[in-house]
């Protein structure tokens, strides 16, 4: 079983996750922004995806991530990992939503307690807590702490998880697939579809891979 551990991350902890995951693991370890070489999808069982998430807003680049692979991740083991704060109740939902947009063999997600280090901001983030300071009378303060022995324990659970499954072989293997020049999607078929169903473009933009 061949894994690979992509994350998406402002502030630097949800890459820490993702780095501890992937020494577990003992795999690749890249940002979610990183485009991958044109073969790799086909050599990995499971997908790995860490963020940090501060509310149901968040992960845009991860779904934008999955939207690209979509049809690349057909019959890949998906584990979505949160780490944050405030949004542990949203981030089923969330991750549902990761979910639909592949069609994994199996999915499970986790989520981390996380951190909130004020000097880490950027200085728009900071401009908005020091409006909601003014408007609440609260004063913000760093909060939580990252746990290595957490990330640890998320890490060992994923291994454990991945020893125990069996690789599951696409059925559309040996098939033909076009790629689309434009957004990446793959699809397979005797025929490119008559418009990408990710960016809606003509087939015409379609090239056999």
């Amino acid at each position: 079983m061949r894994a690979i551990v992509c994350y998406e991350t402002q502030h630097g902890s949800a890459k820490r996750l993702a780095q501890a995951i992937a020494s577990k693991l003992d795999c690749l370890c890249v940002n979610v922004d990183t485009p991958f070489q044109a073969e790799d999808e086909t050599v990995y069982d499971a997908l790995v995806l860490v963020f940090g998430f501060r509310g149901p807003y968040t992960a845009q680049l991860s779904k934008l991530f999955l939207q690209k692979m979509a049809g690349k991740l057909n019959y890949k083991h998906l584990y979505v990992v949160g780490e944050g704060l405030f949004s542990e109740k949203e981030f089923p939902s969330v991750a549902e939503g990761l979910k639909a947009l592949a069609n994994p063999a199996s999915f499970h997600s986790f989520f981390m307690k996380g951190q909130l280090r004020v000097a880490t901001l950027t200085s728009e983030e900071q401009a908005l807590l020091g409006k909601f300071s003014e408007l609440t009378g609260m004063q913000i303060v760093d909060m939580g702490e990252f746990s290595d022995e957490e990330a640890a324990r998320v890490a060992d659970e994923i291994k454990d998880m991945l020893d125990a499954t069996p690789v599951v072989e696409d059925p559309n293997a040996g098939q033909k697939k076009y790629i689309c020049t434009v957004c990446g999607y793959v699809h397979t078929g005797d025929e490119p579809p008559e418009n990408c169903p990710v960016c809606k473009q003509p087939g015409s933009v379609f090239k056999p891979m």
